[in-house]
C-alpha cells in the first residue's frame, strides 16, 4: 500500500467535509430513516437460518458521522466497533455515543486496509460506501474477509456503474473546470445543477440523492478526491479475489426478470444462467446507483443461507415482510413504491405472519371458503411464484427452517 490512509485525499477530504451529514436526535431520524445492514431489522436477510441473535460483534468499516451510533443504538446488546479515517466523523460518533449512553460502541482512528490491528474477528461487518473510496478497493475488501466469523456477514454497498453515469459527467466537467473542495466550487457545482437539461441523464439520479441538499454532500458527489464504480461482475470479482462467497443481493429489485413474464425478451433473460440475468438487467434497469449486498465465507454452508425457489424445500421457507413493508387495504406498501393486490394475492398475504412457512400458508388458504375448491398442487405453484416475485421487488425475506421474526 501507498502512501497514509490517515492523511490521503479522501482523509483529508472528511477532515473537512464531514459525511453524511450528522444526525443530532436519533430517535427523531429513525422515525423515518434506517440502516440498510442494521440486523435488529434485516436479520433473516443476512441469516435467513437464524433467529436474530442481539449479544453478536459488529464492525462498521468506514462509519462517518452516525452509522455506528445507529447501530450501537437500535442493537443496544450487541458490540459495535467502530473505524474511520476521519476525526471529525469520530467526533460525533463520540456525542451520540455520550448522548445516548452507548456503552456497547468502541470507536477507533483506522483504515480499513489495517482492520487487523484491532486483532478481533466479527459476526456482521458493515461497510457502505467505503470501498469504492480506497487506493485499492481489493485491499479493503481482503481485510475485510480477513476478520470475518466462519458464519459471519459483511454487508456492502458499492457505487453502481449505469446508475452514475450522470454523476460521471458532471466530475468530468468540473475536473475540467478546475473545481476544487471548498465553497466557491460547490457554489459552481449548485449553479451548474440548476442550469442543466431536462434531459441530462443526472436527472434521474437527483430525486434519490437526499443528501445533495447539505454542501458536504455535493462535495462527495462530485468534487471526490477518489472513487469508482462497480458492475455485477466487478462486485462478484471483488468478493471472490478475497476468497470470500458472493451471498445475495441485499437490494435485488434492480437484477431480476419478473417472474412468469411472457414477454420474448423476459423469457430470454430469464433462460440464463443466474448470474448472467444480473449482469443483463442492471444494463437494463440502468437507473440504479447502488449495489448492496452480501458477502461470506467460503466454509459457511450454503444451505443456510442460499434461498432457491426451484428447491425441494421452498415450501419450507418462512416468508415474513420486510422492514416497513405491509398490506394496507388491498394495497402493498414498500418505501415509494405500492402495488394493488388482487382477492387471491391478498389471501397469501394475509396469512404471512413471520412464522408460518410456505407450506403452512397454502393450508390456511386453502381453509378458506372460496379456495376450498383448489387443488394442493395448484396452490403450492402459485404461491412460489408469487412468493418469488415479492422477494426479488424487496417486499418479503425468507427464513430457512424454523427462523422466526420480521426482516
Amino acid at each position: 500500500m501507498t502512501g497514509d490512509p490517515l492523511g490521503d485525499v479522501v482523509s483529508r477530504q472528511y477532515e473537512r467535509w464531514v459525511y453524511p451529514e450528522p444526525i443530532a436526535d436519533l430517535p427523531a431520524w429513525l422515525d423515518g430513516n434506517w440502516e440498510w445492514f442494521d440486523p435488529s431489522i434485516a436479520h433473516r436477510l443476512l441469516w435467513p437460518d437464524r433467529d436474530y441473535q442481539p449479544e453478536m460483534d459488529i464492525l462498521v468499516a468506514g462509519c462517518g458521522a452516525n452509522q455506528a451510533a445507529v447501530l450501537a443504538y437500535t442493537n443496544p446488546t450487541a458490540k459495535v466497533v467502530a473505524i474511520d479515517v476521519s476525526e471529525p466523523s469520530l467526533g460525533h460518533e463520540r456525542f451520540l455515543k455520550d448522548k445516548y449512553r452507548l456503552k456497547n460502541l468502541e470507536l477507533h482512528r483506522l483504515a480499513i486496509e489495517d482492520v487487523d490491528r484491532l486483532n478481533r474477528d466479527f459476526d456482521l461487518i458493515v461497510s457502505t460506501g467505503v470501498l469504492h473510496h480506497l487506493t485499492d478497493s481489493q485491499r479493503g475488501m481482503d481485510s475485510l474477509g480477513g476478520c470475518l466469523r466462519r458464519d459471519g456477514v459483511i454487508g456492502i454497498m458499492l457505487y453502481a456503474r449505469y446508475g452514475r453515469l450522470g454523476v460521471e459527467l458532471l466530475q468530468s466537467v468540473f475536473s475540467d473546470l478546475g473545481l476544487v473542495q471548498d465553497d466557491s466550487s460547490v457554489a459552481v457545482v449548485k449553479a451548474a445543477l440548476s442550469d442543466l437539461p431536462e434531459r441530462h441523464p443526472i436527472k434521474s439520479y437527483l430525486p434519490l440523492a437526499r443528501d445533495l441538499q447539505h454542501d458536504a454532500g455535493i462535495v462527495d458527489t462530485f468534487l471526490h478526491g477518489r472513487d469508482r464504480s462497480f458492475t455485477v461482475t466487478s462486485c462478484i470479482d471483488l468478493v471472490t479475489t478475497a476468497g470470500l462467497v458472493f451471498q445475495d443481493w441485499f437490494v435485488k429489485a434492480p437484477y431480476y426478470p419478473p417472474v412468469g413474464s411472457t414477454s420474448a425478451f423476459f423469457s430470454s433473460v430469464a433462460a440464463l444462467p443466474e448470474r448472467q440475468q444480473w449482469s443483463v438487467l442492471e444494463r437494463i434497469y440502468s437507473s440504479n446507483a447502488c449495489h448492496f449486498f452480501t458477502a461470506c465465507r467460503e466454509d459457511r454452508l450454503t444451505t443456510d443461507y442460499r434461498i432457491d425457489f426451484l428447491s425441494a424445500g421452498v415450501l419450507d421457507y418462512v416468508p415474513s415482510f420486510r422492514h416497513r413493508c405491509r398490506v394496507e387495504g388491498t394495497r402493498l406498501l414498500r418505501q415509494g413504491w405500492s402495488v394493488d393486490l388482487d382477492s387471491t394475492q391478498l389471501a397469501f398475504f394475509h396469512q404471512i405472519d413471520g412464522q408460518r412457512t410456505i407450506a403452512d400458508v397454502n393450508s390456511a388458504v386453502l381453509n378458506l371458503g372460496e379456495f376450498a375448491h383448489l387443488r394442493l398442487d395448484d396452490v403450492a405453484n402459485y404461491s412460489r411464484l408469487l412468493f418469488q416475485s415479492f422477494w426479488q421487488l424487496d417486499v418479503l425475506a425468507m427464513g430457512i427452517h424454523e427462523s422466526v421474526g420480521q426482516s
